[in-house]
């Protein structure tokens, strides 16, 4: 028995938010820019995996990941 997806989605939003606070608590300029462009994609995420077992953390940090990923190969990669 999986979750649905109202509740699934409930579920990334509450991770997102955590990182979203801690963001702001921390107050490094590169990691809210991180977290904010990671909240503009989670959705690309969640949608990709609805067919796949997974938990709202990996949607949450495939996201950041590809954030990362981007920057690193535009040479964006800088604060």
């Amino acid at each position: 028995m999986g979750r649905t997806q109202p509740s699934f989605t409930t579920a990334v939003d509450a991770e997102l938010e955590k990182l979203i606070t801690l963001s702001k608590r921390v107050g490094n300029p590169c990691f809210q820019n991180v977290i904010l462009e990671a909240s503009k994609r989670v959705r690309y995420f969640q949608n990709s995996m609805y067919d796949e077992v997974t938990d709202p953390q990996e949607v949450v940090l495939l996201a950041i990941i590809s954030v990362l990923a981007e920057g690193l190969y535009n040479g964006r990669l800088r604060c």
